[in-house]
């Protein structure tokens, strides 16, 4: 009941209905996850294959910069996820990499989904994946934003307030 909760206030899920919440919730590895603050939960260029929405805590996307940009070596917070956001859209998009790493700002808990098994679901219910896309499209061109945003100010924490 819990997970079906998280996913129904998820950015990601929003068009769905409570069956399909319900479809993915009871998917076999739809499953929750505690992290603690300062842990990793995944890094950039590693296989993605899970998605994760969070239920509670704060979880910061993390973009390492080169040497010579900024002050020298180190990362750039690139966005700060709250409750009901989701991140690790990788699992469902090739090539099926992290392009930031994901490090809990704070203690979190999530729910956690398997990126193949959640797009077989949406092979076989063409809704169910054609809203969640289309709201995963949105938040692609958020988080692009953001990232062009921290880049060009150079700021580590540019969204403070949010």
């Amino acid at each position: 009941m819990e997970t079906e909760k998280a996913l129904k206030r998820a950015e990601l899920f929003l068009g769905l209905d409570n069956t399909d919440i319900l479809r993915i919730a009871t998917l076999p590895s739809t499953q929750v996850a505690e992290y603690s603050s300062g842990e990793t939960m995944f890094k950039n260029d590693t296989r993605a294959s899970r998605l994760f929405v969070l239920r509670k805590g704060k979880v910061d996307l993390v973009m390492k910069t080169p040497q010579g940009y900024g002050q020298g070596e180190g990362t750039i917070v690139v966005d700060r996820i709250t409750t009901g956001g989701c991140f690790g859209w990788s699992a469902l998009v090739r090539p099926h990499r992290y392009v930031m790493s994901a490090v809990c700002h704070e203690a979190s808990e999530v729910v956690t989904i398997n990126g193949t098994e959640l797009m077989a679901l949406f092979e076989e219910e063409y809704r169910i994946g054609y809203r969640t896309l289309q709201s995963l499209s949105h938040i692609i061109g958020a988080r692009l934003r953001d990232t062009e945003q921290a880049l060009v100010t150079g700021n580590r924490w540019p969204f403070a307030g949010r």
